[in-house]
């Protein structure tokens, strides 16, 4: 295959390769890896809602498996509780605890750390342009992945 044909796919996935070796680097000192941060970050936009394991699934297009597992992982760090619901004895919610959420800050800290490393050299309009493009490359493959649901 020609080096050309699949160039931008390539560098998508060298790139998302290396946000996610460099986001684990730097949640080691936590004990976090970049899935788990995801949950944790989730949880902290939304502190003021229930969250169930469906909600997880379905907006950070994760497994039942694999929320299931980052789930277990988390809660015996100590990091989210579970609640069972009382109207419905299936489903659990799921909650910082304080240990949680005082990992708010330095997770944000990483967040622009990863941010000013990623754009950097690029001028604002480039960066807006790169955020719109992703924006838009997502959008398409969220729409071969999942149908018209997202």
């Amino acid at each position: 295959m020609p080096s050309d044909e699949y160039k931008t796919g390539s560098q998508m996935i060298q790139l998302g390769n290396a946000l996610i070796w460099f986001r684990n680097q730097e949640l080691q000192m936590q004990g976090l890896t970049s899935s788990q941060f995801e949950i944790i970050r989730h949880l902290l936009t939304h502190q003021d809602m229930p969250v169930d394991a469906g909600m997880l699934m379905q907006e950070l297009t994760l497994s039942q498996s694999t929320v299931a597992g980052i789930l277990k992982r988390l809660e015996a760090k100590g990091l989210i509780k579970r609640q069972n619901d009382t109207s419905d004895a299936r489903r659990d919610f799921v909650t910082l605890t304080e240990e949680g959420i005082k990992l708010e800050q330095s997770l944000k800290d990483m967040v622009c750390k990863t941010e000013k490393i990623l754009l950097q050299g690029m001028s604002e309009p480039e960066q807006e342009a790169f955020s719109h493009l992703l924006s838009i490359a997502l959008k398409n493959m969220n729409t071969l992945r999942f149908g018209k649901l997202k």
